[in-house]
C-alpha cells in the first residue's frame, strides 16, 4: 500500500509556458486570465498535468496550443478550431521556439516550491520567446462565443517586465498559486528583461 502510494505520488508531474516577446523596445509577458472557476481573475500562465507518454516540455507545448485554441499562431482565428489534428500542426511551431530559447538560455525555467514533502508539487516553468502578437482579436472571439465552440472563455494580457516584477513583489496574490509559487521567478524575469531590452529602457535599479 506504501509503494503504491508512493508511486502515485512520483507519477504527479506538472509544467507550463510562461511565453515573453519583445515589442516597442520593452519585454512583456503572456498570461491568461478565466471567468469563471476557481482561477478567476489571476494572472495564469499555460499549463497543466504532464500525459503518461510525455515530459515537461512537451506537456508545455501542447497546453500553450490547447489553452489558446489553437489561436494564437492562427492566420484565421474565426474558423480556428482546437482538433487533435490542429493541435499536431501546431506542435513543431511551437517545439522550434523552445528550441530556440533554450538553445542560449537552458536557465530561463522555474520550478514550484515543493511545500509539504508528502503532497511534493513536481511543477517546471518555462520562459519561452514567442513572436509578439495583437492579442486582442483573439479575446474578442472568446467573448463572441455563443455557441460551444470554446471550452471556456479565457482572456490573454501581456504583461510589460517591471509591471510582472513589481506585482511580484508588492501584490502577488494576483497571480495564480503555482505561478506565485515558482522558485526564483523574479530573477530569471530580470534576467530576459536585461537580456532583451534596450539599455535605454529603465530597469527600475
Amino acid at each position: 500500500m506504501l509503494k503504491s502510494y508512493a508511486a502515485q505520488v512520483e507519477q504527479k508531474r506538472g509544467a507550463g509556458v510562461i511565453p515573453f516577446a519583445l515589442f516597442g523596445n520593452q519585454v512583456y509577458f503572456l498570461f491568461q486570465t478565466t471567468f469563471s472557476g476557481r482561477k478567476t481573475g489571476y494572472l495564469i500562465d499555460f499549463g497543466g498535468g504532464v500525459g503518461a507518454d510525455e515530459d515537461c516540455r512537451g506537456a508545455a507545448i501542447r497546453e500553450f496550443i490547447e489553452e489558446t485554441e489553437t489561436m494564437y499562431f492562427s492566420s484565421d482565428v474565426t474558423n480556428a478550431c482546437r482538433t487533435p489534428e490542429a493541435i499536431e500542426d501546431q506542435i513543431p511551431l511551437v517545439e522550434a521556439l523552445f528550441d530556440q530559447t533554450q538553445e542560449s538560455r537552458p536557465d530561463w525555467w522555474c520550478q514550484r516550491a515543493q511545500g509539504d514533502p508528502l503532497r511534493p508539487k513536481r511543477w517546471k516553468t518555462f520562459f519561452v520567446e514567442f513572436p509578439y502578437r495583437d492579442i486582442e482579436e483573439l479575446n474578442r472571439e472568446w467573448e463572441a462565443d455563443t455557441t460551444g465552440r470554446f471550452k471556456k472563455r479565457r482572456e490573454l494580457v501581456w504583461v510589460a517586465a517591471d509591471e510582472l516584477l513589481t506585482i511580484y513583489e508588492d501584490t502577488p496574490d494576483r497571480l495564480w498559486k503555482r505561478v506565485r509559487q515558482l522558485e526564483n521567478a523574479p530573477a530569471v524575469i530580470d534576467s530576459i528583461r536585461r537580456s532583451k531590452q534596450d539599455p535605454s529602457i529603465s530597469l527600475g535599479t
